[in-house]
């Protein structure tokens, strides 16, 4: 019999409303309590996607297990008794007046996607976006409800959702799936009077050429972006995106002062960022992320001491849960340092790289991690570097079974 209890409104109000973003944070709760308790057996603990899908729709009778309250406990700093206990009628009042007065009901999981696809890897996270997208945001674009939400921010999530599909179809190694991804988003786009939304999902493709070495193409989209961005609003954060997209582009076709200019210019914009409102359909750039562009950049362009420089501040300003981007801002690093010739140094990134991305379910990491295990290879004659060398073999394998147990499924999502 289900009733309503505190329950879903507490992981409401810790944006955790995605199953894969509380899993993250609950592991990590188990682990802690673990070592608090002297108890080794709660860091196993876990909650099933069953249970989770009981518990967010009240169907539940008693107390979980008194492991898994003792967790749940920890991480929401609550009597297990108050998070399954009754929902007062005042909280369920302003529950409800929150969502309804709330922009889009998806907002909240647009970050909670986002935010659990930065931890673990587009390959944990892919299906619950499809899911969400199919079962959620679908029917809610041809919906004739009488207090329906308003279109343009019915399909504004549609467009970020399914663009951010394409991204963890990529991340999976998929880039069919990406492909197809990235067009229906475009396509979705086209019905907003908004055109930011259309102009991000151009970013993301001018990206994705850059990743698939089509540097020609990503410089095209890059500048059809920004010529949007001309007939609508001022959107320094996207504008900042596009000249880093253009940058890196001309980078790889060697265009030097073209490609200098383009880096300034996108440093020009994100300054102007910060006093500016950006849309809530646009993807997240901030300084990190264009340092971490700008090393790569400079790097492609020879400019190694520029590039190490970018490189160190990109993860400077990375706190540890951007664990993937973390990532390859730590793969760019050790190309710098290696092609600076200092492998000690870059031995010592890379052993920190690989302690922190073993969750990482990542193809596109652990392509980056292979082409980095190639460039150690001249130098295995350092002892640290064999070491290390052993280590990063050990670890492609562990990850190619990883990788297999969450393929993406065949034809189109």
């Amino acid at each position: 019999m289900r009733r309503e209890i505190r329950f879903p409104e507490v992981v409401e109000a810790h944006r955790m409303r995605i199953f894969e973003t509380f899993t993250l944070h609950f592991k990590r709760a188990a682990r802690e309590v673990a070592q608090l308790d002297g108890n080794a057996s709660l860091a196993s603990v876990y909650v099933a996607r069953s249970t989770w899908d009981r518990w967010m729709a009240g169907d539940i009778k008693g107390l979980p297990r008194p492991t898994t309250c003792r967790v749940l406990e920890h991480l929401f700093g609550e009597p297990a008794k108050q998070l399954f206990g009754p929902l007062e009628p005042e909280a369920a009042t302003t529950a409800s007046r929150t969502e309804n007065e709330s922009i889009s009901p998806h907002l909240a999981a647009m970050e909670s996607f986002r935010l659990a696809d930065r931890q673990l890897g587009g390959g944990h996270v892919y299906r619950s976006v499809v899911h969400y997208l199919n079962t959620v945001v679908a029917p809610a674009l041809f919906s004739t409800a009488e207090h329906e939400e308003d279109s343009e921010n019915v399909f504004g999530a549609a467009v970020v959702l399914t663009e951010m599909a394409a991204w963890m179809a990529h991340d999976a190694g998929r880039d069919d799936l990406a492909s197809g991804h990235f067009n229906r988003a475009r396509r979705l786009s086209q019905s907003l009077t908004d055109v930011t939304a259309g102009v991000n999902v151009m970013a993301g493709m001018s990206h994705l050429a850059l990743q698939t070495d089509q540097a020609d193409t990503a410089a095209d989209l890059a500048r059809s972006g920004l010529a949007r961005l001309t007939a609508g609003p001022q959107v320094p954060i996207l504008k900042a995106r596009l000249h880093a997209m253009e940058a890196r582009a001309l980078a790889q076709l060697k265009a030097e002062p073209e490609a200098q200019r383009a880096l300034e210019t996108a440093r020009e914009a994100l300054a102007l960022a910060r006093t500016t409102p950006t849309s809530r359909w646009v993807a997240p750039f901030d300084e990190a992320a264009l340092a971490s562009e700008a090393a790569s950049v400079l790097l492609d362009l020879g400019a190694l001491n520029a590039a190490a420089k970018e490189a160190e501040h990109a993860l400077a300003l990375r706190d540890a849960s951007r664990v993937r981007s973390r990532a390859f801002g730590q793969v760019t690093l050790a190309r710098v340092l290696l092609a600076q010739g200092r492998p000690d140094a870059a031995c010592s990134v890379g052993t920190e790289l690989l302690n922190a991305s073993q969750s990482v379910t990542s193809l596109r990491l652990s392509q980056q991690l292979n082409s980095l295990q190639a460039d150690f290879d001249p130098y295995r004659q350092v002892p640290e570097v064999r070491e290390l060398l052993s280590r990063m073999t050990a670890m492609a394998e562990h990850r190619k079974l990883l990788l297999g147990s969450l393929a993406l499924p065949e034809g189109p999502q």
